[in-house]
């Protein structure tokens, strides 16, 4: 299904954009602008760079301030297509989450102060000097979603007013120790993954919709249907009454699987879907797998070795025709569609 076209190495997270990817490589922490093909196309004059973050409009990027080396708060934003210098300061921002941006607004918050950021502009739309709680895991139309297990804080997206917080162990008394792995916005609901089950509650007002004591670990969303990992099994959910459903199989364990004579143990923990099929990461004592698995009948549909790596896959991620798959060791391999 697919082939490999390229290995890039020593790079850390990366952004995808306009048929370029955006990283900050290893080698002094430079971020670059690179081909398809690894050519440098550009890199920031500046180096040691901790966090970035990169959209179709901007560049940004932050550095350890000169006066405290755990506060990262000299602040670059260069427009992505000229590379023209948009904005240079002293204010510490929280780059580090995807999660924390919305478009090109940033909801930046530390245990002093919260900053609502335009980041094309260079400009903080609101300071509210007051603490939040916990670490953001969604930015919504209308609420910030944050954790501190086991419990979820909302709060009202343009004031930070806390609008609940919320004890996810109460859904599961019996239970000693509830960690909470993501929260997935649902219609007007909250798709809670809590290790020892999921909770779908009201976005309003955190009252309970439904429940489910399955183990979880992560969801693929697709449609109404919830696509759950826990280490060897895969189930889906009915998102709208969260009825489970398995594939016939104990324990919905997923089937060990032979390559070039030897069996494996299907260990993954994350499903991404991608032209109606289901593409899970799996870690072996070797080389790693990604095996792409219908759906419907979980029948693996193609099985591929990762051969050049000893690491653990990271992420895979899809963009146009192309597979991106980051390992553990830092490594990106770009994919080409057969």
């Amino acid at each position: 299904m697919y082939k490999k076209v390229k290995k890039i190495e020593n790079l850390y997270d990366y952004f995808y954009i306009d048929g370029k990817i955006y990283a900050k490589m290893e080698e002094n922490c430079r971020l670059k602008e690179l081909s398809l093909t690894g050519e440098v196309l550009w890199e920031a004059e500046e180096i040691e760079i901790r966090h970035n973050y990169v959209n179709n409009d901007v560049i940004i990027f932050n550095l350890e301030s000169l006066e405290d080396k755990y506060t990262y708060d000299r602040t670059f934003i260069y427009d992505r297509r000229k590379k023209a210098l948009i904005f240079t300061g002293k204010i510490e921002l929280i780059l580090f989450s995807k999660k924390c941006f919305d478009g090109n607004i940033l909801y930046s918050n530390t245990n002093e102060n919260i900053i609502i950021f335009d980041i094309l502009k260079g400009e903080i739309l609101k300071k509210i000097d007051k603490p939040t709680i916990g670490v953001t895991l969604l930015v919504t139309e209308k609420y910030v979603v944050k954790k501190y297990d086991p419990y979820i804080y909302i709060y009202v997206k343009n004031d930070y007013s806390l609008l609940r917080q919320q004890n996810i162990q109460d859904f599961f008394p019996k239970e000693e120790e509830i960690e909470i792995y993501s929260v997935h916005p649902y219609k007007n609901t909250f798709i809670v993954i809590a290790k020892r089950g999921i909770v779908c509650i009201s976005q309003k007002d955190g009252s309970l919709i439904w429940k489910s004591d399955y183990y979880a670990r992560t969801m693929e969303i697709v449609g109404n249907l919830g696509y759950v990992c826990t280490g060897l099994s895969l189930y889906w959910v009915n998102l709208d009454n969260g009825e489970k459903y398995g594939y016939g199989r104990k324990y919905d364990r997923l089937p060990d699987f032979e390559y070039n004579g030897e069996t494996y143990w299907p260990a993954g923990h994350r499903v991404v879907y991608h032209k109606g099929l289901l593409w899970y990461d799996v870690h072996t004592s070797k080389h790693p797998f990604i095996i792409a698995i219908d759906p419907e009948t979980a029948t693996y549909q193609w099985i591929y070795e990762i051969k050049d790596t000893y690491e653990d896959i990271e992420e895979i991620r899809f963009y146009d025709n192309k597979m991106f798959v980051t390992d553990t060791g830092y490594n990106l391999f770009i994919y080409e569609e057969e």
